[in-house]
């Protein structure tokens, strides 16, 4: 794509305003200087026409700077059924701040009009300057939804703790009925069932607090599988709610890793809704637990999925903030980002596989605690 100076250099100047506006940026010190800068660029006539644009603009748009030039900015920028930003600045001769994000392929940009005067302070021209803020807002949105999350998790320990206390008096007073009824008595499954309930709410509580919990800096032998299944059972309403199904499968010993319990149920859990999310209605997921030939020592963990068509899922690109590398430029989605954070402290390495499902995930975990060092 050629660069500003090369256009400016081959192109006439056909009128003073220009000539007043190009003098300047025909310099070959200063285009160069505005040619890298991280802000998109653009130089107009007091008409709108666009006399000039730097290389990050032409890259938004995807024009090179000749393909720009004689082009008005509502032919590039906005409608032309709305009124030109531009024409505010010019009739007020200050600088004007477009009221929200600009979108342009994907990215979100703020965007500021100003005049420009020459040494009679004189306005024959405006300049407009896009800044791209797309990793800015995605910041913002995940702090403020983190925020939510926090005040939820702080709103969900006060609940569990005002439901602990009835649900101990039920299960209580059930027992002691219980202990009053013979195996063949009237109510004694019934109260059975009332006990077996009350119970698998506390613990559905426990495990819910659990996931909640901040670290401890504890190191837990944890057994994998039982782990991944009693995270299932926490997700499985809203698998059921997306149609979604998932499977595990574990061609090993029951195997054990080390780490902390409590961090590595958050992470697991939030690749798991994520994974379900991605594959959508109709999607099934598959996870299955087998030695890592190729890493003595660790424990592999795969997760590949089709989404409702049959397609396999292509789990590189949806969630590619876990893999390192793979979306360092970016934001990563705060909850993929802090899962990454536990796993690479427990050790872990996490890659893409692809398989006979599309593209998965493949997840090593150290089978003992040395391994982490």
């Amino acid at each position: 794509m050629p660069t500003g100076a090369d256009n400016l250099k081959a192109d006439p100047v056909p009128s003073t305003s220009e000539r007043a506006i190009l003098g300047t940026l025909a310099d070959s010190l200063w285009a160069s200087i505005v040619d890298s800068m991280s802000e998109g660029v653009s130089v107009h006539s007091t008409s709108g026409e666009i006399l000039w644009a730097n290389q990050k603009l032409c890259e938004l748009y995807c024009k090179s700077v000749s393909e720009l030039k004689g082009l008005t900015c509502g032919d590039v920028f906005h409608d032309d059924v709305a009124a030109c930003p531009h024409e505010q600045v010019l009739a007020a001769g200050s600088a004007a701040r477009i009221v929200g994000d600009v979108c342009v392929s994907g990215r979100r940009l703020a965007v500021t009009v100003e005049p420009l005067r020459d040494e009679r302070d004189a306005l024959f021209g405006f300049i407009r300057v896009s800044r791209d803020v797309t990793s800015e807002r995605r910041t913002k949105e995940q702090l403020l939804k983190s925020g939510r999350f926090a005040s939820l998790g702080q709103l969900f320990s006060g609940i569990a703790h005002d439901v602990g206390t009835p649900l101990n008096v039920i299960s209580g007073y059930a027992e002691y009925l219980l202990m009053r009824t013979e195996p063949s008595g009237q109510g004694h499954k019934e109260l059975s069932a009332i006990l077996d309930q009350t119970r698998r709410i506390a613990a559905m509580f426990g495990r819910a607090l659990d996931l909640a919990r901040p670290p401890q800096g504890r190191t837990d032998a944890i057994e994998i599988k039982a782990l991944l299944e009693e995270l299932l059972d926490l997700a499985g309403h809203h698998f059921r709610k997306a149609d979604v199904k998932a499977g595990i499968t574990c061609r090993m010993a029951p195997p054990l890793i080390y780490g902390e319990a409590s961090q590595l149920r958050q992470a697991f859990l939030n690749i798991l809704l994520n994974a379900g999310q991605q594959v959508g209605t109709g999607g099934r997921l598959q996870l299955v637990i087998d030695e890592g030939a190729d890493m003595p020592g660790f424990l592999r963990l795969s997760l590949c999925g089709t989404e409702g068509s049959g397609i396999g899922h292509d789990f590189s690109r949806s969630l590619a903030g876990l893999i390192p590398g793979e979306n360092e430029s970016e934001t990563a989605e705060i909850g993929l980002y802090l899962t990454r954070t536990i796993l690479d402290a427990a050790g872990a390495t996490i890659r893409a596989a692809a398989g006979e499902q599309g593209v998965g995930l493949m997840i090593c975990l150290p089978l003992n605690d040395k391994s982490r060092s």
